[in-house]
């Protein structure tokens, strides 16, 4: 009996020992890279398992970046709905709710 829990003990060390080294060498193989590449500001390729850097489209074009136009500042006030975000014809009930001193929703 004694032997067998020894060669069980074998066994399982054996196979903690297995698990472990496998569970490093996928660290060491494809989670650090993933995570340097990440830390550069980079791209991985997990297909081809590459760092790249991702190269913008006015490069490629030859056009110069444009910043985009402000957008037209909003009042609330200005809405036809009194600033309750309804469209349509819910707008039109809620605002006939509010002057009869209803609540506004849809309806």
């Amino acid at each position: 009996m004694a032997r067998w829990i020894t060669s069980a003990k074998l066994i399982v060390l054996a196979g903690f020992l297995f698990v472990s080294a496998g569970t490093a060498w996928y660290e060491w193989a494809y989670v650090w890279p993933v995570k340097r590449c990440d830390a550069r500001g980079a791209w991985w390729d997990f297909r081809d398992r590459q760092c790249l850097t991702p190269m913008p489209i006015w490069r490629i074009t030859g056009r110069g970046v444009v910043p985009a136009a402000p957008a037209p500042p909003t009042s609330t006030s200005s809405r036809k709905d009194g600033g309750a975000g309804l469209s349509g014809t819910h707008a039109g009930r809620a605002h006939e709710r509010r002057a009869q001193g209803g609540a506004v929703g849809p309806g």
